[in-house]
């Protein structure tokens, strides 16, 4: 049975609207835009741009980077936003969505249940600065929860091989990482229409299941907003929602507040009867390069276990995940590679689906270890050596 714990101490903040550390970048790297001079949006009675057009925040029809970036260009008034491209990959949106495990659906989860453990979670990447962020988090010897965007702050799809953020994806599982949903380009799920949050949530797990084969079953709402139709919605689709007991508000950017806020509430509670969730971002340069290191070292100096969500919550990785196609529990699998692959999660020893050798096993860690993955069914294995007893899967 799920018994949340309640909330002692500092009650965590809701982070409204975010701005991107140089998201200007990015933006003038795709063209800063023209404006059309047509109204749109809610400034112009709803008045929605002809095809092409994007609609910005400040209700004006146009093109280019300036109009159409992710979460401020007006979706509904602007058929062109970041918020409205359809990523590549196979649509989700028929996928059966049994509910996994035991952890609740239709409800908002803010408290771990395991004490003595604090999931750093990220929102809103991958961004300029994560692949540092995992360069970090690794020579700590430590894990997070990764809640990522598919298409915001002009960043471009996390599919998109251009990017770079598929390998990204791919590190973040290879290292031992969790992955959950942001939605696909961070608007708000309790002010969108029901076709409107139900393409947030399947665009974004089309993106990722193109990259890992299997997308989250665990989604924090932008903003942390929602309301009981978004709760249902999922619900339906299989989504535990996920909330957290400490905001550390890095994105305002005072991170002496930031640094107090977290090692106050920590200092305050034992680690035999406490635990946390707690909220970061990964688009900000001074959380990556700055603030993570002294999240890490506070928590280990008060003695507490840096975890995934699901390890602070008692979920089995099988449960993070589903297969997209059958939505059956499924670990990811490297580069979106066919069932019958063998992939290997560096920190859990553990291999998503397939037909591995022993042989292969112990190829792969020295692999995985140079952040390359093996082929699958075997090959790059010398067969002459393989028993049918290594056979597994």
């Amino acid at each position: 049975m799920w018994i949340p714990k309640l909330l002692p101490g500092l009650l965590a903040t809701p982070a409204w609207a975010h701005a991107y550390d140089d998201t200007d970048i990015l933006i003038a790297k795709r063209d800063n835009g023209v404006a059309t001079g047509g109204s749109c949006g809610t400034q112009a009675n709803n008045a929605v741009c002809a095809a092409g057009l994007c609609c910005s925040a400040a209700g004006v029809c146009g093109t280019g980077g300036a109009f159409c970036t992710a979460p401020a260009c007006q979706i509904s008034a602007g058929p062109a936003c970041d918020g409205n491209q359809t990523p590549k990959g196979a649509d989700t949106s028929k996928v059966p969505r049994p509910l996994i495990g035991s952890i609740p659906y239709g409800i908002d989860i803010s408290h771990c249940t395991v004490n003595g453990k604090v999931a750093i979670t990220f929102d809103d990447g991958p961004y300029l600065y994560t692949g540092a962020l995992l360069d970090i988090l690794k020579n700590n010897n430590v894990t997070a929860t990764f809640f990522v965007v598919g298409n915001n702050g002009a960043k471009g799809m996390i599919n998109d091989p251009t990017t770079g953020y598929p390998a990204i994806l791919r590190r973040m599982v290879a290292d031992g990482h969790q992955i959950g949903s942001h939605t696909w380009s961070h608007q708000d799920l309790s002010a969108v229409t029901a076709a409107q949050r139900k393409d947030q949530i399947v665009k974004n797990e089309v993106a990722i299941a193109d990259v890992l084969g299997v997308f989250p079953t665990y989604l924090r709402p932008p903003y942390t907003r929602w309301n009981q139709d978004a709760l249902d919605d999922l619900k339906t689709y299989g989504y535990h929602v996920l909330n957290y007991d400490i905001d550390t508000r890095d994105w305002q950017g005072d991170y002496t507040v930031a640094e107090n806020i977290f090692q106050t509430i920590l200092s305050q509670h034992s680690p035999a009867s406490s635990s946390w969730i707690s909220l970061e971002h990964d688009i900000y340069n001074t959380t990556v390069h700055v603030f993570a290191q002294y999240i890490i070292d506070q928590a280990r100096k008060l003695g507490y276990q840096l975890v995934t969500v699901g390890e602070c919550l008692a979920d089995p990785p099988s449960n993070w995940y589903r297969n997209a196609t059958t939505g059956q529990p499924a670990h990811p699998v490297a580069g979106g590679l066919a069932n019958n692959s063998c992939f290997a999660d560096n920190r859990n020893r553990q291999f998503a689906v397939g037909h591995c050798s022993r042989q292969q096993r112990e190829r792969q860690w020295k692999d995985n270890d140079k952040d390359e993955y093996s082929s699958d069914n075997g090959r790059g294995c010398d067969s002459d050596i393989l028993a049918n007893s290594d056979k597994i899967g």
